[in-house]
């Protein structure tokens, strides 16, 4: 049996460096993040990334939509970002805002993933014959190979689907790398519910304001749903200017 054509962190594509440039809040930092983790990518095989936090305000959006972005740029095939906070749709509105000025970027109609929404709806109602509305579409940006999920507001039927094994073996045949951006622990169980069934799981704490018990706390439950730790970011450092340097400037 042949063996199927496995990626590793390639040369960026060119056609995905159009327009992102100037999205990144730290491009240095997030390139940095995927050549250590250095993924293999096998075709019909995606990897999942989940990147959470204990509290809301850690950055955990800003990091998971780099991180999607510098993928996007070395992955050869499609990168998802999906935004699993069903309260904002932040990724969404944020793409479509830049879009103003680039609409090489800007979100397309919405896109089949193969995902069947209507089988992991059945299996989580007791209700096979009403019919509901999808929880989430999926949107390409431009031509490039990055997609950004949109939520729909208000619709609890959306956490229950994506808690199901099937819609990430659904996602994983259809797309290359999946980032999730996870909602924080102090609002939502979901997060640490679906940790078990990613690939990778990024713990993101904001320096001087996060607190170790509270840190802790969520290690433990991460753990506890065998969630595949891979690491923390000390997100958010401050870097303060020594006393002799203001010393110094005082006296010239």
């Amino acid at each position: 049996m042949p063996t199927p054509p496995v990626s590793s962190a390639p040369s960026p594509q060119g056609s995905d460096r159009r327009g992102f440039n100037g999205l990144f809040f730290n491009a240095s930092e997030t390139k940095r993040l995927f050549s250590l983790m250095n993924p293999v990518f096998v075709p019909g095989e995606g990897l999942v990334v989940e990147f959470i936090s204990a509290n809301p305000g850690e950055g955990v959006s800003t990091l998971a939509r780099d991180f999607a972005l510098m993928a996007s740029q070395y992955v050869d095939g499609r990168v998802l970002l999906l935004d699993f906070d069903w309260r904002r749709g932040e990724h969404y509105n944020f793409f479509q805002s830049k879009a103003q000025d680039d609409p090489a970027i800007a979100p397309g109609p919405p896109l089949t993933l193969g995902v069947d929404f209507g089988r992991l709806l059945r299996s989580s109602h007791r209700s096979e014959t009403e019919e509901r509305a999808l929880p989430l579409t999926f949107h390409q940006l431009g031509d490039t190979s990055l997609i950004v999920s949109q939520p729909v507001r208000d619709l609890h039927d959306a956490p229950r689907v994506v808690n199901q094994p099937d819609f990430w073996t659904d996602l994983r045949r259809s797309v290359m790398l999946t980032v999730v951006d996870a909602p924080p622990a102090a609002h939502s169980f979901d997060g640490i519910v679906m940790c078990g069934a990613m690939d990778a799981v990024i713990l993101v704490v904001a320096a001087e304001t996060s607190r170790v018990p509270v840190i802790v706390e969520l290690h433990e439950k991460l753990m506890g749903q065998g969630a595949p730790i891979v690491g923390a970011i000390l997100n958010k450092r401050r870097f303060y200017i020594p006393k002799w340097v203001y010393s110094f400037l005082s006296r010239v």
